[in-house]
């Protein structure tokens, strides 16, 4: 996406440009890489709740990011203004 594209879009229009390039998988593989690799056994009982919970959590956040660039590629975001 070139920045002379972007500037003269809002926001809505920037989530479906993104939504429907090529960098949406980019994106995805952005908040893998913040994802903990921590493992799920630990010292105790509790960092291994306090682990399973966290991974959890970020796989929850992804499956949700994917499923929203979808939908914004389904055309959710095209409604009237």
């Amino acid at each position: 996406m070139s920045e002379e594209i972007l500037q003269g879009q809002n926001l809505k229009q920037k989530k479906i440009a993104l939504a429907t390039s090529e960098y949406a998988p980019i994106v995805i593989e952005l908040l893998k890489d913040c994802t903990p690799q921590n493992p799920i056994v630990a010292k105790t009982e509790w960092e291994t709740i306090v682990n399973a919970i966290t991974l959890e959590t970020y796989g929850t956040m992804m499956r949700q990011m994917v499923d929203h660039l979808e939908a914004i590629r389904a055309g959710v975001l095209h409604t009237k203004e």
